[in-house]
């Protein structure tokens, strides 16, 4: 096997030749190009077929496909062995090899089935060439496949799964946008919004999961989009009780310039004023007082 350090160290040089080469002669630089590529992956005691293609791309960093692809090896390979690429390339998470594939020319169609599991980790991953490839080579949106994108910060990747027959319907995808909105994916929440495919109750509630975890871009997007700044939840508590517990004054602050209201009652008679003791929210504290903000 081949050293993991060179694998890595190598792709400038090999990149560099290729440039002056073409640089320097013209029409023969492709086959010059193929020459310096096989002539490396001999001396990394790399075999030209598809265990040589795995070992050289089994981590992200590795450069293997650029090397494969400078001597040919995706401009007649099998269905059955572009397929395999696909997943590992999903279980690898290599960087080069996810490029390769999503510019190759090939349109060939696989169940959807065979790879579902590959285009929820690319997603997951926000690994946009990749699940344009996919996409391209069959694979569909599943029951999970919107909720993993909303741990990717990617509008692209968003609406390119958009664009097929999926929705937010079921388990978990219901709660891919409260999930964006939780972690800050703002451009993924934007694309979920933007489809139309987003229930407007989801996006509602998107505003709590917002500011529960203190995303003020989230909460200031949701606002200015049109959430109710007083949604609450099942309890009756808003936005505004939970930015009080652990937010900044300035975004406690947006929401009551927004018409929060400040005295807004939950599980009994919590206010955000109570919120705030409980997180010993000082500035906030001495805001909401200013403002009429009482514990009741």
């Amino acid at each position: 096997m081949y050293p993991p350090n060179r694998t890595i160290a190598r792709l400038p040089y090999v990149l560099l030749m290729a440039l002056l080469a073409l640089l320097t002669n013209g029409c023969e630089a492709p086959s010059d190009n193929r020459d310096s590529a096989l002539a490396e992956l001999a001396q990394r005691g790399i075999s030209i077929d598809m265990d040589g293609l795995k070992a050289s791309t089994r981590t992200r960093s590795y450069d293997g496909a650029f090397l494969f692809d400078e001597i040919g090896f995706f401009d007649d390979i099998s269905d059955a062995d572009l397929k395999e690429t696909l997943l590992h390339a999903a279980k690898s998470d290599n960087f080069g090899l996810a490029r390769v594939l999503e510019r190759l020319d090939s349109r060939v169609q696989f169940d959807a089935s065979e790879l579902q599991e590959s285009l929820d980790i690319a997603v997951r991953r926000g690994s946009g060439e990749l699940t344009a490839a996919l996409l391209r080579h069959g694979a569909r949106p599943g029951p999970e496949t919107l909720f993993q994108a909303a741990y990717a910060d990617d509008y692209q990747q968003a609406e390119m799964l958009l664009q097929h027959d999926t929705d937010f319907t079921g388990e978990p995808n219901n709660e891919a946008v409260r999930m964006a909105a939780r972690l800050g994916n703002l451009q993924t929440l934007k694309a979920f919004v933007d489809s139309g495919k987003a229930p407007d109750e989801q996006v509602y509630q998107a505003l709590r999961f917002g500011a529960l975890t203190e995303q003020a871009a989230v909460v200031r997007y949701l606002v200015e989009w049109g959430v109710p700044v007083d949604h609450p939840d099942s309890d009756g508590c808003t936005a505004l009780h939970y930015l009080a517990q652990d937010g900044l004054v300035e975004d406690v602050r947006y929401l009551v310039d927004q018409g929060a209201a400040v005295n807004q009652t939950c599980r009994g008679k919590e206010t955000p004023l109570k919120w705030a003791h409980y997180g010993k929210n000082q500035p906030v504290i001495d805001y909401l007082l200013s403002v009429g903000g009482t514990q009741l």
